[in-house]
């Protein structure tokens, strides 16, 4: 078990915030990859989106001092076989950023990093399930669905990332609170490396919230998707099936709920579901006139709410686990009907028989 002196970790943390204040200064300066305004942007001006690069600058920093005075090599090992996944996650996010991939290619690329994590890491060996509990699986099945799980939240934090704020606050509040819970559970290097990120990914935010200067691009997303993705992996694992697999898709099941809401959503409307749009929830928040700071903290409001319903999941059985994201998702959909039904008269759905941008040009 890995032993971190209060001062050590504070030291670390303190790292973390430094060197992202310092990246996200210089990388806001930087006109290497600018994200040019379209016909889908919520922003008028060229912006750099290279903010991913500071995020995972000073998560870097403080996971190395973490694992130079860690008591535990092992788990100073396992943190730097993560990093190197999400150094490779970044890698394909900022190349797509100046390249542009086909959506196989990002996809492809995705696979390969989520597939070196199995390899790296152990798959998922149990699940719960309802009404049986948890399952366990063997690497037949452990293996895709872990490749499954990790490539599905890496694209489903990459489409919530379209607000200021709105993904590294999120990301910061749900990553807060799963460290909470993952030292609970008896994993308190899992722990350390959630709070470390929640740092950085809060640092973040006065460059891009605020001040609305730095995005943190597929870089960014793609990063942050795949940790989350990975954290939820490692702490069924590494706690021994205490930290359910459920508590991180609980906390952060706002964002799932959004993206497989608007899949549905479009498929019913026979929209293509692979074309870029602006009918996120959070999107039609924000074309129906909600700023971008508002929406952040709805969201950060709700994984929130949820990280405490992860809490009390907990404390239930395991075949009983699945009612938490039941019951959220049902009163999720009682606010995305409320939203649909000023959406849809507004002209910001698209249907069958009209143009995507016509609706979209109408409504700006």
């Amino acid at each position: 078990m890995i032993l971190i002196e209060p001062f050590v970790f504070a030291s670390a943390g303190a790292i973390t915030l430094c060197v992202v204040y310092l990246a996200s200064l210089f990388a806001s300066n930087s006109r290497a990859v600018l994200d040019q305004p379209n016909d889908r942007s919520s922003h008028s001006n060229a912006t750099p989106r290279i903010g991913g690069a500071a995020i995972l600058a000073g998560w870097l920093a403080g996971v190395f001092v973490i694992a130079i005075f860690a008591e535990d090599a092992d788990a100073a090992g396992k943190l730097g076989r993560l990093a190197i996944c999400a150094l490779l996650a970044f890698a394909l996010g900022l190349a797509d950023d100046r390249l542009t991939f086909s959506p196989v290619w990002k996809f492809a690329g995705q696979v390969v990093i989520a597939a070196l994590f199995t390899t790296l890491f152990t798959p998922l060996q149990s699940a719960p399930l309802p009404f049986l509990g948890e399952v366990t699986m063997s690497p037949l099945w452990g293996i895709p669905i872990t490749v499954v799980w990790i490539v599905g939240f890496m694209n489903a934090f990459n489409f919530m990332d379209g607000a200021n704020g709105l993904a590294a606050g999120a990301a910061a509040v749900g990553l807060a609170w799963f460290a909470v819970m993952a030292g609970f559970a008896g994993a308190p290097a899992l722990a350390v490396a959630a709070l470390l990120l929640a740092i950085a990914c809060a640092a973040f935010l006065p460059d891009n919230l605020v001040r609305g200067r730095l995005f943190m691009g597929d870089n960014g997303s793609m990063m942050l998707g795949f940790l989350i993705a990975a954290f939820a992996v490692l702490g069924a694992g590494w706690t021994g099936g205490r930290l359910s697999l459920l508590a991180a898709p609980v906390i952060f099941l706002p964002f799932l709920f959004d993206v497989a809401l608007t899949l549905v959503s479009r498929a019913l409307r026979k929209q293509n579901i692979l074309e870029a749009h602006r009918e996120h929830l959070y999107q039609l928040l924000l074309r129906l006139g909600a700023s971008h700071a508002s929406v952040a903290v709805i969201y950060m409001a709700l994984i929130s709410l949820c990280a405490a319903a992860a809490i009390f999941m907990l404390t239930f059985p395991a075949p009983l686990h699945w009612l938490a994201p039941l019951l959220l998702s049902c009163v999720f959909a009682i606010g995305a009907a409320a939203i649909y039904r000023k959406a849809a008269p507004a002209g910001l759905l698209a249907r069958r028989d009209v143009e995507q941008d016509a609706p979209l040009s109408a409504a700006e």
